[in-house]
């Protein structure tokens, strides 16, 4: 939420900052490049269809469009949601400087996800009967996966991320007719604020938890050590591991490549809280497998062993290792440790839609060069639209002591001109 929206003080809600610099550098034109790659092949898919294009078949009717871009994806883009609840509903304010940079990531991230699924679809055009309540099919939960994902991103994440915009509009840049709309739609945004924030914190619940809900309806084509009722919830745990995560990373990476100062108090606090959120997920996935007696085929020596193995180990050790040792000192230990949990983290999200799923003997999966290449551009879809708007808007955060200064500094200039 904007600090117009507040009545903080200005250190704790107004602490962002746009970058600044020329948006066509290397990675940038690189980025663009995948991207451009990736929308062209998705137009070759639209005409051609999933055969010539994808390893799909009767046994694997979902590939790495929905099983990544979407399943993994937008669990990695679920730190807005994770964050809001801490800021929101905790009231964890000191938290609420990173919610512009959640958010960001989180829409781009869903929409990346978006595309992806409506690529997948292959009749993009047929999205429109998700606005048609009378032909809904309530007994789906895919369908309930897409309508939550899609009014997520049209409503609560599109709404939350008008604030720097609107802010941008309002500054001496603009005409006074392009100033006094935005002024106004501001005031509509913060009178509707409270239900998008409402919305925020329902919708990604519910999808998230669905996307396990769609693995735990298909049965025994998936494997046991991963088929289990606790699915959902499973599911949504990792999402706020992996959203706060990637916030975390996203930040570090971001500080390091613009040598931007970091606010690295706040950030170890988040990290610690990782930590203590990867533990519990791994409490509760160790415990749910040894309940249900599904514990011995998990060391039966083959790949489905390795999996499980290698997903409990990348989420357990660096968890521990947050949640435990000391990080204040430590922020390459720290970008490393998130990094390897998430890892960890998209590997259980992605195993039991592809690696665990068993649809039979005679099917057999793996994605073409095509699929990789139209996944890779819709994450350099991504890439773009945060390269260009974090340097064209205030959304990245600043430490509170350079924010101190920076005003202290600037009043002492108005004060001398006057």
């Amino acid at each position: 939420m904007s600090a117009h929206a507040h009545t903080g003080s200005p250190t704790e809600w107004r602490r962002a900052m746009a970058i600044g610099g020329r948006h066509l550098t290397p990675a940038f034109l690189a980025a663009a490049g995948l991207a451009a790659l990736g929308l062209l092949l998705s137009f070759w898919r639209e005409i051609a269809g999933l055969g010539p294009v994808s390893g799909m078949n009767d046994g694997y009717s979902w590939g790495l469009y929905k099983n990544f871009n979407v399943t993994t994806l937008t669990a990695l883009g679920s730190g807005g949601y994770a964050l809001g609840m801490l800021v929101y509903v905790l009231d964890r304010r000191k938290y609420h400087v990173l919610m512009r940079t959640a958010l960001l990531i989180s829409i781009l991230c869903y929409t990346a996800g978006m595309v992806a699924l409506a690529i997948d679809v292959g009749r993009p055009w047929n999205m429109m009967w998700l606005a048609i309540p009378w032909v809904w099919n309530t007994h789906s939960v895919l369908f309930e996966v897409a309508l939550c994902m899609t009014a997520y991103v049209m409503i609560a994440l599109d709404l939350e991320n008008l604030m720097p915009l609107l802010e941008r509009l309002e500054s001496a840049n603009f005409p006074p007719i392009v100033n006094h709309l935005a002024r106004l739609a501001f005031k509509v945004v913060k009178a509707v604020y409270p239900f998008g924030v409402a919305l925020a914190f329902v919708l990604p619940s519910m999808h998230q938890s669905s996307l396990g809900s769609l693995m735990y309806q298909s049965g025994q084509r998936v494997h046991a050590v991963w088929q289990t009722p606790m699915l959902p919830f499973l599911y949504l745990l990792m999402a706020w591991v992996l959203g706060l995560a990637f916030v975390v990373i996203a930040l570090q990476a971001s500080c390091a490549v613009w040598k931007l100062p970091v606010d690295w108090p706040v950030l170890a606090s988040v990290s610690k809280l990782v930590g203590w959120l990867g533990l519990a997920w791994f409490v509760v996935r160790l415990a749910e497998v040894t309940y249900r007696g599904a514990f011995p085929k998990a060391f039966q020596g083959d790949l489905y062993t390795f999996v499980f193995l290698a997903e409990m180990l990348l989420v357990l050790i660096p968890s521990a290792l947050l949640a435990f040792e000391r990080m204040k000192d430590a922020p390459h230990k720290v970008f490393n440790l998130l990094l390897i949990l998430c890892l960890g983290g998209m590997l259980y999200r992605y195993s039991p839609t592809t690696i665990a799923f068993q649809p039979g003997e005679n099917y057999s999966y793996f994605p073409s060069v095509t699929e990789v290449l139209m996944s890779v551009g819709f994450v350099a879809l991504a890439v773009i639209g945060y390269l260009y708007t974090v340097k064209r808007f205030p959304i990245l955060p600043v430490p509170l002591q350079v924010y101190l200064q920076t005003a202290e500094n600037t009043k002492s200039l108005k004060e001398h001109v006057a």
